[in-house]
């Protein structure tokens, strides 16, 4: 049985799923599997052509984000019971990942792993800035007052032209900074019923004020175009970048860092994260072998995604975060207690637009043009205006 499987990876992701592929195609002589990655811009409009043309490929990556909006469209299928005939067994994943995949009380996805925000630190400048203790771990001040504290310490012990914090400032990075220390003060983006905004509030508003304090005090400067540039450049002492950065950072000869979770700095701990999952495209003929067999090859892969978690994803299965094969893995395990509390964003079929009018009204802030109030009421107006469509 052949299978046509699209995916959106490049660079070491796209290499270490072909690795995948390759190693299940020799241990599987019933089932083929055949990859065809696509660029990462690209990809949904040209799954959703396939789909709606009816040329589909038997299994696909989707974002957990993605979901809602690829159900509500009536693009991918539920799959619980073609789950149950493919032997999955949902108690062997994530209960935090899995749940970001459940609709509604049915299962839509088969959870790979989590991408999440974690905080990295360059180890040569934070441990002459005197943070690193006699293990070798980073030792931050906790909570909101002692992180800031840090920050302004680094900020005075730093060489001229290296940054406390290097983070890109626009676009997806401050979105996902605010939403980290939002849900950590419980916050919820949209209502229950995903009609209106939600984050119009103190919670919303002190997440914001905390990011003005790092811009406003050149913790973190302004028109940060690419922060995991400085970074790597060693020319920022701490940074807030997503878990897949450490792959590719730890074949960089010249830089020595450290990667751990982002520290609770407000009520408990949380962070912004998304999971690739493995979804089954709607086709013309439905083949249910077929379904099966490209469920068995997704909770396949998700068994042995220790090749899959070099890239610096934490796998969705706790065994494999338990493997030998993952702990001998560097930096991983310092960070993969985020798979328990690592914080979706709701299920909506407009999310990706109330994230870009979100992000919009942020830039505006970061390059120090709207005030935290301002930001939330323009952003909460646009975005309701959006729901109410």
């Amino acid at each position: 049985m052949e299978l046509k499987y699209w995916a959106p990876f490049s660079g070491g992701d796209g290499d270490f799923m072909k690795e995948l592929v390759t190693k299940f195609n020799s241990s599987h002589e019933d089932i083929q599997v055949e990859i065809l990655n696509l660029k990462a811009e690209e990809y949904y409009t040209k799954l959703q052509t396939s789909i709606v043309s009816n040329q589909a490929p038997d299994i696909a990556i989707a974002h957990a984000s993605k979901l809602s909006e690829l159900t509500e469209g009536g693009l991918i299928h539920e799959i619980g019971d073609v789950a149950k005939e493919a032997g999955i067994d949902w108690s062997t994943y994530s209960e935090n990942i899995l749940n970001a995949t459940v609709l509604d009380g049915k299962n839509y996805a088969v959870p790979l792993d989590t991408h999440a925000l974690i905080l990295y630190a360059n180890e040569t400048l934070v441990q002459e800035a005197g943070l690193v203790g006699a293990e070798g771990k980073l030792e931050l001040e906790g909570g909101q007052e002692g992180f800031m504290k840090t920050l302004q310490d680094l900020k005075g012990k730093l060489p001229e032209g290296v940054f406390p914090v290097a983070a890109t400032s626009n676009g997806d990075s401050p979105l996902r900074i605010w939403w980290t220390l939002y849900s950590q003060m419980n916050g919820k983006l949209l209502s229950d019923d995903a009609k209106t905004a939600a984050f119009n509030n103190e919670q919303g508003k002190q997440a914001l004020v905390y990011m003005n304090q790092m811009v406003n005090e050149d913790l973190w400067p302004k028109n940060t175009k690419n922060g995991g540039e400085i970074f790597t450049a060693n020319k920022g002492a701490l940074m807030f970048n997503g878990g897949w950065m450490t792959g590719s950072m730890e074949q960089n000869e010249n830089l020595k860092f450290i990667a751990l979770p982002i520290p609770q700095l407000f009520d408990r701990k949380a962070t912004w994260g998304d999971s690739h999952t493995f979804v089954l495209p709607i086709q013309k003929s439905q083949d249910a072998a077929k379904q099966a067999a490209a469920l068995k090859f997704a909770d396949w892969v998700a068994s042995n995604a220790g090749v899959w978690a070099q890239a610096g994803h934490v796998p969705s299965k706790p065994a494999v975060v338990n493997s030998d094969e993952f702990k001998a893995l560097k930096y991983r395990s310092d960070y993969v207690e985020i798979a328990d509390y690592v914080s979706y964003m709701p299920n909506s079929p407009k999310i990706t637009a109330v994230q870009d009018i979100f992000k919009k009204h942020l830039n505006v802030m970061m390059n120090g043009q709207a005030t935290p109030e301002e930001t939330l009421e323009r952003a909460e107006k646009e975005i309701n205006e959006l729901l109410a469509k």
